[in-house]
């Protein structure tokens, strides 16, 4: 699994490092002119280190910072680290580059994007679907202590009505982030989580991140297709959602401040989680699912759960299991709106 790989905190060591070293350091290191570091050497430290990184057992849960705190460990400097990146995958550093100078504008110019830009065609696209904003935006979001809230994405599917009865079983009222559909039984089944009191948010109809993710306008025209097949089956206008993939996603590092912008300046708020299921992975079963949610909610330190998971057979099967344990447990469930204070994604999660 790339997530969570060795290889995965190579790539994002350096997203770390860059709050941390001066801007000299930083552009003097891309430049590849600070000190006058020879070729040779580079290659040297390059080929060292990874040799470490590969006999290196890094267990579940390592963040960026223990890895850091390893490579220094063992002798390398910020300096050395960032060489190190920068020979074996340029590429990858470029792209983390972009992503750096969109995120601190004014600090490097355009000489650190490297003659990349990222076209600002706000005029035109704020301009598109006068009709998308959400009609009542919050003013400000509540607190909550210890609520968790079940969080279904990708439907609706024909695991629906097995949820729906579950919920209903426990008087739980849950949060459905929607694909849509423009069959009539899906609209059926979308039509019967609105009229079971469940809220409804936007998720995505295509679930093309590529296409997503390519610009602020392929988002708004995808979302708007969605918004519009919940509404048409439902009567609801959904006033939150989620992004396909999460709001931070490696299809979306070039875009995601403005689309989070624009959709935002339309009144409607976002959900990410800091519990998931991983009930979408290809071995999920009873017990990972189980053990995935329960450890993640026990783990949590927010004042809530936000817990991802999908319509499967396998949710299915575990879901009044773990509503059990959490109801024995003494924890109260919610259903997600746009007054609670929502859980977002950053760089550093």
């Amino acid at each position: 699994m790339y997530f969570g790989s060795v290889k995965f905190f190579k790539h994002l060591i350096y997203t770390v490092f860059f709050g941390w070293l001066a801007i000299a350091t930083f552009l003097a290191v891309f430049f590849g002119v600070k000190y006058g570091l020879e070729a040779k050497k580079n290659a040297e430290i390059a080929t060292a280190a990874n040799a470490e990184l590969d006999n290196i057992n890094i267990p579940d849960g390592t963040t960026v910072e223990q890895l850091f705190l390893i490579m220094t460990a063992k002798g390398y400097s910020s300096q050395e680290i960032l060489d190190i990146i920068s020979s074996t995958d340029p590429q990858t550093l470029e792209d983390y580059i972009v992503a750096y100078a969109e995120e601190n504008p004014g600090l490097f110019g355009e000489m650190i994007s490297a003659g990349a830009s990222v076209e600002d065609t706000s005029a035109e696209y704020t301009k598109l679907y006068p009709d998308l904003y959400a009609d009542d935006p919050p003013a400000e979001f509540k607190e909550d202590d210890g609520t968790i809230y079940l969080t279904f994405d990708d439907g609706p599917s024909a695991n629906l009505s097995d949820i729906l009865y579950i919920l209903n079983k426990y008087d739980i009222k849950a949060t459905f982030f929607f694909c849509g559909g423009e069959d009539e039984i899906s609209g059926e089944r979308m039509k019967a989580v609105a009229d079971a009191g469940h809220t409804i948010g936007i998720h995505s109809i295509s679930h093309d991140y590529e296409k997503i993710y390519e610009s602020v306008e392929s988002y708004l025209a995808d979302f708007y297709d969605t918004y519009k097949n919940v509404y048409e089956a439902t009567g609801v206008k959904p006033q939150i959602f989620r992004f396909p993939g999460g709001s931070i996603n490696n299809y979306n590092r070039l875009t995601y401040k403005q689309i989070i912008a624009e959709m935002t300046r339309r009144g409607f708020v976002y959900y990410d989680w800091n519990v998931s299921g991983e009930d979408a992975v290809h071995d999920a079963d009873w017990t990972s699912i189980y053990n995935n949610v329960l450890t993640g909610i026990e783990n949590n330190t927010s004042d809530k759960a936000i817990v991802l998971l999908h319509e499967k057979q396998q949710t299915v099967y575990v879901l009044e299991d773990v509503i059990d344990k959490l109801i024995a447990d003494g924890y109260h469930f919610g259903q997600l709106d746009n007054t609670v204070k929502p859980i977002n994604f950053s760089y550093r999660d």
